[in-house]
């Protein structure tokens, strides 16, 4: 009987993943709704804490105003990608032409026939189309903004009666004490991890952000804006949060030492917050092991790409969780986790 149950789970897994990999392209503007939804309620419970004595913010005074901050920020960063991308654009000849002046210095330093290897570089790579396909794909992102606020309305709309249907689905069995308290966990914990996560890649961005204004790097703000949504993509979005602001070094200037002062420094800011302040922050509200981390983030990339990658952490957090509350997958949640231990309240059958 067990072996039937384990056939039938992993039978289940086998098609939630084929449906999320045959319906990537309306789970992902919807997970993406998710996140946005998530972030204005988190908003609004800070904005609720806020006190004037003896007063404080209403909840129907904090949702306004979380919906206005989650606007206004979402309004200046896709006005931002936009105008940084135009720039972008119009420079692409002259990074271009730098570009292999590099690669005509490294191959005299290797001693490589410059002449017949630039050319067949220059046949093949061209940097101003490489930006038009980011171009394109920032485009495709932006289409599904009418369906992704439709999702966020009904979810708003939805959030009133969902306590009531959980309720009503689970009052006659013994199910509905556990059910809320796993959702209540998920909440607490994807909330802790949100506001560390976002404080510390703010502090990274801004570190970033005084150090390729001192060495003068074209789009500061926007490769600063970069670096804070990459360190929201665990282990990998750091390295690139260092390596694309110094390749942008090397075709910008045509020369080393910009490159090396640049990837130096921001790699010395990486290494500081994600190693010493971060982990202190963070203490073991995720309780996740490394090594799933990266499986983790490999496994939902290669589902749904970017939108999985940044969703990876938050997925695995609540797979865990909702692991943790069941004796038979309760092994599964100990694999998961970084030391074996596990917090699962009433995790009676």
């Amino acid at each position: 009987m067990r072996i039937l149950n384990y056939a039938g789970g992993l039978g289940i897994a086998t098609m939630i993943v084929w449906i999320m990999v045959v319906g990537r392209d309306l789970l992902v503007p919807f997970m993406i709704s998710i996140a946005i939804w998530h972030l204005i309620n988190i908003l609004t419970n800070y904005y609720c804490k806020i006190s004037f004595k003896p007063y404080s913010l209403s909840k129907g005074i904090a949702f306004p105003l979380a919906l206005l901050t989650m606007g206004f920020s979402l309004y200046f960063i896709v006005g931002m990608i936009d105008n940084n991308i135009d720039n972008v654009k119009a420079a692409a000849a002259g990074y271009q032409e730098n570009f292999f002046k590099i690669v005509e210095k490294i191959y005299n330093l290797v001693g490589i026939d410059q002449q017949t290897s630039v050319t067949q570089i220059k046949e093949k790579i061209n940097i101003g189309s490489f930006i038009a396909n980011i171009a394109g794909t920032i485009a495709g992102i932006a289409g599904n903004a009418g369906l992704i606020l439709i999702y966020i309305l009904f979810l708003f709309l939805e959030q009133k009666s969902f306590d009531k249907k959980l309720s009503a689905l689970l009052r006659k069995t013994h199910h509905l004490q556990k059910a809320t308290i796993i959702i209540k966990e998920i909440s607490a914990r994807i909330e802790a991890y949100v506001a560390i996560k976002t404080g510390v890649s703010l502090l990274t961005a801004i570190g970033c952000y005084i150090v390729l204004r001192i060495v003068g790097v074209d789009y500061a703000d926007f490769w600063a804006f970069i670096i804070f949504l990459l360190n929201f993509i665990p282990t990998v979005g750091s390295m690139l949060a260092v390596l694309f602001p110094a390749l942008l070094c090397l075709v910008q200037f045509s020369n080393f030492s910009q490159f090396f002062i640049v990837i130096g420094s921001l790699g010395g800011i990486q290494f500081i917050v994600g190693n010493i302040i971060e982990p202190k922050l963070m203490g073991k509200s995720l309780n996740i092991s490394p090594i799933v981390v990266m499986l983790s983030l490999s496994i939902w990339g290669s589902i749904w790409g970017i939108a999985g990658m940044f969703l990876s952490v938050p997925f695995t957090v609540i797979l865990m969780i909702i692991f943790a509350q069941f004796e038979t997958t309760k092994p599964i949640a100990i694999l998961l986790s970084e030391d074996g231990s596990i917090d699962s309240k009433d995790s009676s059958n």
